[in-house]
């Protein structure tokens, strides 16, 4: 199942969405916004986790018949889930330390009391051995006088089985065209990581004063965007953007040469037709828009079977697109507008 929701037999699905109903269909669309805790019931996550006391015991077959070995140092975690009864998610190590879905997440109501955001989407992913939360931050971003807006959500999500951190991080949507707009934008920091350690519950409380950093990120971008739209862009430096983004590589063949090609005549073409860039075409942000739209839905993607809108809505919200982007944005301005 590609989008990983957590299904069950009964028909429902682990998620929540406020409004909108997602692209897979899944899950419990609300009228409106809801607390945390809502959020949580709502999407099924109102269940608890709990790492076992003993290291893993493993059942072996010998000569003596079947005996246990043991794994010092390594140790399962378990939730208790009101359908589906006690199952293991993951093993993880002796430090590691069980953080609750309603803890990891609750630093979220405060952030929308002070600033007006509010809760998007909530699901469990994989079994339940990652979960999630989205916000939707209060501003929109208004580019070219209103007529391309960009919107920030802050997304949190942890695992329970040791294969991710805490994490929280800033993503900006131009709603366009709903294409991720990723910026590494120097100091502004957009993602904030915690492991799962015996200080992990003190830490939460850093990571609730670091994400007073998503606002200086949202105050970065908009001066950056601002940057890019003031400046005007030659068909020539387009040329040589697209160049340096998208090089030959010194012993590419005939056939690579002939896909360079295409990749950034595709690029150019969004550049110079699509409606999404009329309010801004001749601009960087018209340039770096074309390469945003091009890694999120026009690259080429490999289905192997699966629908081919549903593989690139995935590939915008893995944010497997991000390094092309960062790429474009370095090479077409940052803070001090470095020349292509």
């Amino acid at each position: 199942m590609s989008h990983e929701i957590e299904t069950f037999e009964d028909g429902t699905a682990a998620f929540f969405s406020a409004r909108e109903v997602p692209w897979h269909q899944l899950g419990t669309v609300t009228d409106g916004a809801l607390t945390v805790q809502e959020a949580l019931k709502v999407a099924q996550l109102d269940w608890n986790v709990f790492k076992s006391d003993d290291p893993v015991q493993v059942p072996v077959l010998t000569d003596s018949g079947v005996q246990s070995v043991s794994y010092p140092g390594r140790y399962i975690t378990y939730r208790d889930h009101p359908k589906l009864g006690l199952q293991a998610l993951g093993v993880v190590g002796e430090q590691y330390t069980v953080i609750q879905n309603e803890e990891a997440f609750d630093f979220l109501n405060a952030l929308a009391d002070e600033s007006g955001a509010t809760i998007e989407t909530a699901g469990s992913l994989l079994g339940g051995s990652q979960v999630f939360v989205t916000m939707k931050m209060p501003d929109t971003l208004k580019v070219a006088g209103g007529s391309d807006e960009v919107e920030f959500y802050l997304m949190a999500t942890t695992s329970h089985d040791g294969s991710l951190a805490f994490t929280a991080a800033v993503t900006p949507i131009r709603v366009v065209c709903k294409n991720t707009q990723r910026m590494a934008l120097g100091a502004a920091q957009s993602t904030w990581r915690l492991k799962h350690t015996s200080h992990v519950k003190g830490r939460v409380q850093q990571a609730r004063e670091a994400l007073g950093l998503t606002f200086e990120y949202q105050a970065a971008y908009e001066k950056a965007v601002g940057a890019m739209v003031d400046s005007p862009i030659s068909e020539r430096e387009v040329d040589a953007f697209l160049e340096s983004l998208f090089p030959y590589s010194p012993k590419a063949s005939t056939y690579q040469v002939m896909k360079v090609d295409e990749t950034r005549q595709a690029v150019r073409g969004l550049y110079q037709h699509a409606p999404t860039q009329d309010n801004v075409r001749g601009t960087r942000w018209a340039a770096y828009s074309a390469v945003t739209e091009y890694a999120d839905w026009v690259r080429p993607v490999r289905a192997n079977g699966k629908d081919e809108d549903v593989v690139r809505a995935e590939r915008v919200f893995l944010g497997s697109g991000d390094a092309l982007k960062d790429k474009a944005f370095a090479l077409l301005g940052g803070p001090a507008l470095a020349a292509v």
